[in-house]
């Protein structure tokens, strides 16, 4: 498969890209600089990753990741819409803002930022997952990776093709979590997870039990 990564030079975007490369997808990694993303994929240092501007990423990838900020998202969407048009775009957005230094879930007039960019771009195929993965044991190609990952959206083929890849990262499980109105739980769940990371300075993710 190949994976191109919009965002591609921040934490959760080259551990994505590197744990894809690793599964055996090629993968280019995208950003506003094309000269920030080559450099990145020279660090990352694996012959399957190479680095160019956000539309070269999105041109590239059968599976486009969207790991930007979440105040860029919508934007970062907008600006590669004619190179994504029929592509799967995997948002891992969040929501989040600090309050005081707390974590809170920032809920968008859409609902969530995945039905936000599928309600603007309705020439793409959003499918939100991805969301509760730390990066920097993403990153870390030495940890072990022990996650259900909740994937949701309107389009089953996309769906497939994304569980299909997030299967193919050793230590991830893909959770068919239904439609893409799912996505509004999914990532409000996350300023949780940022709050139990504090307190307990570890890492967290999620795991499901009850499902073979």
């Amino acid at each position: 498969m190949r994976v191109g990564i919009l965002g591609g030079t921040g934490p959760a975007g080259r551990g994505v890209g590197l744990r894809a490369a690793i599964a055996g997808h090629e993968v280019m990694l995208g950003s506003r600089r094309e000269e920030k993303a080559s450099q990145v994929a020279v660090d990352l240092g694996h012959e399957r990753i190479k680095g160019g501007d956000n539309h070269d990423a999105a041109a590239f990838g059968d599976v486009v990741v969207l790991s930007v900020p979440w105040e860029a998202a919508m934007q970062t969407a907008v600006e590669v819409e004619a190179e994504a048009r029929g592509k799967v775009i995997l948002s891992m957005a969040n929501a989040v803002a600090f309050i005081d230094g707390k974590p809170e879930s920032v809920v968008p007039s859409s609902g969530s930022i995945a039905l936000g960019i599928q309600a603007r771009l309705p020439t793409v195929r959003v499918v939100a997952s991805m969301h509760h993965v730390p990066a920097r044991s993403l990153y870390e190609a030495d940890v072990k990776l022990d996650f259900d990952v909740l994937t949701c959206s309107d389009d089953r083929g996309a769906l497939a093709r994304v569980m299909e890849l997030v299967r193919s990262i050793d230590g991830l499980r893909p959770i068919d979590a239904g439609g893409l109105h799912n996505a509004s739980a999914i990532e409000a769940l996350t300023p949780l997870l940022i709050a139990l990371n504090t307190r307990y300075r570890t890492r967290t993710g999620i795991r499901v039990v009850g499902i073979d």
